[in-house]
Parts: C-alpha cells; sequence; structure tokens
C-alpha cells in the first residue's frame, strides 16, 4: 500500500525541458560548439550533468565548470517563471493530499532554489519534506535518497518515488520503493524503456497505481 509519493521536480512536476535546452545552447554557443534540439537532449542527458557536459564538449571540472554551473542556475533562476507544471500536476496532488497520502519532493537542485520554485508554484504547503542539494552543480540524489525516507519516517516499501529519469530509477532500487517513470521529462519515453520500470505518460495516472 502507497502510504507516501516522493516526486522529482524538474521535468516531472514542472514543464522546463525546453528552458533547460534553451539555456544550454546558450552555453554551448558560448564554447563555440553547436546548438542542440530538444529531441536530442531527450536523447542524451544524464546524470551526474558534469558528465554529460563533457559528451558535449563544454567543461566538466574545476574553475570554468563551476562558472559554468553558476550562470547556467542564474540563467534559470531569472526565466524559470515562463514554465508551467505539467498538465495535471496540481491536480493529482490534491487528489493524493484528499486521499491521506503525504507528499514530498527530492531534487538533485539547490535546497534554496527549489524551495523558491516550489513555493512560486503554490505547492510548498502541500509537502512534508523539500529535500534539495547543497550545491549547484546537480550531481544527483542517491546521498540523500535513504535519509529522505528516514526523516519522514517512512518504511520504502510504503513509498511511491515519480520522475522522470533514468537517475530516478536507480535512487528507487537504492531505497527499495517502487517507482514510476514520467514519459514527458527530461528523458525520452525510448530511453526509458530500457529499464523494467512502469511508466506514465500523464501525472494522472500516478492516482491508478497509488489505488492498486
Amino acid at each position: 500500500m502507497v502510504k507516501h509519493v516522493v516526486w522529482d521536480w524538474n521535468g516531472t512536476l514542472v514543464d522546463d525541458v525546453a528552458l533547460c535546452v534553451d539555456i544550454l545552447n546558450h552555453a554551448l554557443l558560448a564554447h563555440g560548439k553547436k546548438e542542440t534540439d530538444v529531441e536530442t537532449y531527450r536523447n542524451t542527458f544524464f546524470f551526474p550533468v558534469a558528465k554529460f557536459y563533457k559528451t558535449l564538449g563544454l567543461p566538466s571540472y574545476g574553475e570554468s565548470y563551476c562558472l559554468l554551473s553558476e550562470n547556467y542556475i542564474q540563467e534559470y533562476r531569472n526565466r524559470f517563471k515562463e514554465c508551467t507544471l505539467h498538465l495535471g500536476a496540481e491536480g493529482i496532488i490534491e487528489e493524493l493530499d484528499s486521499m491521506g497520502i503525504s507528499q514530498s519532493v527530492l531534487s538533485a537542485g539547490k535546497q534554496e532554489d527549489i524551495e523558491h520554485f516550489i513555493s512560486f508554484y503554490g505547492l510548498n504547503n502541500r509537502m512534508s519534506l523539500i529535500d534539495g542539494a547543497n550545491n549547484i552543480e546537480a550531481k544527483g540524489k542517491e546521498d540523500r535518497a535513504l535519509q529522505h525516507l528516514e526523516e519522514l519516517g517512512l518504511d520504502p516499501m510504503h513509498a511511491l518515488l515519480v520522475g522522470d529519469s533514468l537517475h530516478d530509477w536507480d535512487v528507487a532500487k537504492l531505497i527499495g520503493c517502487k517507482v514510476l517513470l514520467f514519459e514527458q521529462g527530461h528523458i525520452s519515453p525510448s530511453r526509458l524503456k530500457k529499464v523494467p520500470a512502469q511508466r506514465i505518460k500523464s501525472l494522472v495516472e500516478v492516482s491508478k497505481w497509488v489505488r492498486d
């Protein structure tokens, strides 16, 4: 029985893929590299971000990488209001709340940023815990996953992780909880099919998996 849903943020609740690709293209052009597009990005993006950048010929370590990360997140902070929540996000969060199912966010984004973004969209009061990283490098969230459930006092068997990446699949395996992978985020459906996880095309489908 699912008693708690752990949400990923970027690409899962908020539809920010187009913005992320646009900001990435600014970085690519600034470093003399060819621009990418949403389809190519969704077919190639992976965590940790530093290794992904390396495949693109962008700085992936040292001061140059730190500067790249700082410029990226600053532009994201300046423009995040261009994004909307994915269709059905608010409705399913309200439905789960009405069912007595608690919810939280586990993100690779920096703590202060994630808190700000979630508050802007009016979802902070629905979340038992908002859990972000202590840096802006988007290394991932495996190191915080177990502690996340411990802090909530939850048995992993009663938790469901909803995310949009293969990294979320890895996190779910690590903590031993159920997982749903959302096909409209940062990773293409064809890549998500490579792991034996249930996939959803719409966030409203979460209700079915919680009830079942």
